[in-house]
């Protein structure tokens, strides 16, 4: 007799169809009865032949494999279309570059057993993949930093990064799904973090798992990494419009004249609690941004930096100096340089659907009153 299904992966794609195949099979590599999970693709317009890959394989494996395109929306409305579609109690939301290790599903099910609270979600391990290592740039920059969470821990709710996080579908149905407007400045919106804020008021915690690991299969060049950054910053006010809870700033590392304030209440403040704990200490973080605007900067980056690092790349006595420090400051100068820049660009951001953000203040009030 064929089980129920226990959880739903949802992948909204665009324009990756040959990964989406490797995608697929190491889906179809997973420890579990094929009957206990399914996986929704959410095709966001794709102009490649993602459709002639997924049906392709939908006769080939043994887990159930559904399919689901609309025109070219945006991230926000591809994730909602995948999650409104998936059927289990447990939605793991993955990016479409993320290739999960054979056990993966079973410890993001085995942490929602562990924890059947409504409330909580599951974050897993992601890492760039050894395959994915060409250059000095990719094998020395660490973008997720999942080392720096030691052990079964609980991570802040603006952590909630939907490349590798499951959460019980009936939460997200009844206390929101993704924004669907596109960015003010690019893709890069922060919608991820911005559903985590708004889950946060309903309750929401994020519990780490380091056994729920998975690839990110996809090479991301220098270049593109500092544009990608520099898009978030150009969104980072909009972000903050929508998500107007003090610690944001603090925890983007974003000190700014008009984020000194939000400093303050975060630092001295209940919501203290929500930091990082390298992130609570006002002297040292002040004493970060000097030192980061000292070394990376208008002048530094491109006369000093950039070049040393497209030296790097050919030349293994230079290479083999370079740090994931390095880059983290050049990549951060970028998205720094997009902070300033949003509102000069854009204006003042525009009203964050003005009912969600009175309600998320109220909450924020009402949530540091009770904790006084």
């Amino acid at each position: 007799m064929q089980q129920a299904l226990k959880i739903s992966v949802t992948v909204p794609t665009y324009s990756r169809a040959e990964t989406l195949r490797k995608l697929i099979a190491h889906l179809a590599d997973q420890d579990l009865d094929p009957s206990s999970y399914e996986a929704v693709i959410a095709d966001d317009g794709s102009p490649d032949n993602t459709r002639e890959v997924v049906e392709q394989l939908q006769k080939k494996v043994a887990f159930q494999l559904n399919y689901h395109r609309h025109p070219n929306r945006g991230i926000g409305a591809t994730q909602n279309c995948a999650i409104r579609e998936a059927k289990a109690p447990i939605v793991l939301m993955i990016a479409d570059d993320i290739l999960l290790a054979r056990h993966a599903l079973r410890a993001h099910l085995e942490s929602h057993q562990a924890h059947p609270e409504q409330e909580v979600a599951v974050l897993g391990n992601v890492r760039q993949s050894p395959e994915m290592a060409q250059t000095v740039f990719l094998r020395t920059w660490n973008l997720f930093r999942f080392e720096d969470f030691e052990g079964p821990i609980e991570v802040p709710y603006y952590r909630f990064w939907a490349a590798n996080i499951s959460a019980k579908r009936d939460f997200l149905m009844k206390h929101g799904l993704f924004r669907e407007d596109l960015g003010r400045g690019g893709p890069a919106a922060h919608e991820d973090a911005e559903l985590g804020c708004r889950l946060h008021k309903s309750g929401l915690r994020i519990l780490y798992n380091a056994a729920a690991k998975g690839d990110h299969y996809h090479i991301v060049t220098r270049e593109r990494a500092c544009t990608r950054a520099w898009e978030q910053g150009l969104n980072f006010d909009e972000f903050r419009a929508f998500a107007p809870a003090p610690e944001i700033p603090v925890a983007y590392h974003d000190l700014r004249w008009s984020t000194f304030g939000d400093h303050l209440r975060a630092w001295l403040g209940p919501r203290r609690r929500d930091l990082a704990p390298t992130d609570r200490n006002p002297l040292r973080m002040i004493a970060r941004h000097v030192l980061r605007g000292m070394v990376f900067n208008g002048v530094t980056v491109p006369l000093f930096w950039d070049p040393l690092f497209d030296r790097a790349e050919r030349d293994p006595r230079v290479a083999a100096r370079m740090r994931a420090t390095f880059y983290r400051g050049v990549i951060g100068y970028h998205f720094f340089r997009g902070c300033r820049e949003g509102n000069r660009r854009f204006g003042a951001p525009r009203s964050a659907q003005p009912q969600l953000r009175s309600s998320m203040d109220a909450n924020f009030r009402t949530s540091e009153s009770q904790s006084d």
